[in-house]
């Protein structure tokens, strides 16, 4: 698993990016016929598509492949968790349900997107002062949402919410 993140991870990392053969090859630092090799392999599994464009091949991520879109979620959750940012949030919330949505969630993402996170507890606390140190990490802004119940998420967000990948907890 680890290998498929590390083969597709700037296609996690920006959605919209579009790699020739040479380019992915100078970015994974691996020869061309081995990326040609691998790249062709993903876009059989239709987790990249495959076009024509510039007189040459070009790879970019299947927005719309619902495994591409739950791998994404993955790495992200994998992220998240390598950098300490779900460990601190768990220990600064009780019993958070933690949930990711917007961008990230639905594999919309581009290097500008923010991480939108959702978190629902009892208990209100303001983290934000430590959450640059995160940010550093991930080069991304990270956005909290904190509710104390499930009923109190404005109509406007509450469908992004509840489609959203939950990173840590349970719904109650």
């Amino acid at each position: 698993m680890l290998k498929i993140f590390n083969d597709l991870s700037t296609f996690f990392e920006d959605c919209y990016v579009q790699f020739t053969i040479r380019e992915y090859a100078r970015w994974r630092k691996i020869s061309p016929p081995t990326a040609s090799k691998w790249l062709n392999s993903y876009a059989r599994q239709k987790l990249l598509l495959k076009t024509k464009g510039r007189n040459m091949l070009l790879f970019s991520a299947n927005r719309t492949n619902q495994f591409f879109i739950k791998l994404s979620q993955l790495y992200w959750f994998s992220k998240l968790t390598e950098i300490g940012l779900l460990e601190f949030l768990n220990d600064e919330f009780v019993h958070p349900l933690i949930i990711l949505f917007g961008s990230l969630a639905k594999a919309e993402t581009t290097k500008n997107s923010d991480v939108d996170i959702a978190i629902i507890t009892s208990v209100k606390s303001k983290p934000e002062t430590h959450l640059h140190i995160f940010e550093k990490k991930l080069r991304r802004n990270i956005q909290l949402f904190i509710f104390p119940s499930l009923s109190k998420i404005p109509s406007n967000l509450k469908p992004n919410i509840l489609n959203g990948y939950v990173l840590s907890g349970k719904w109650k």
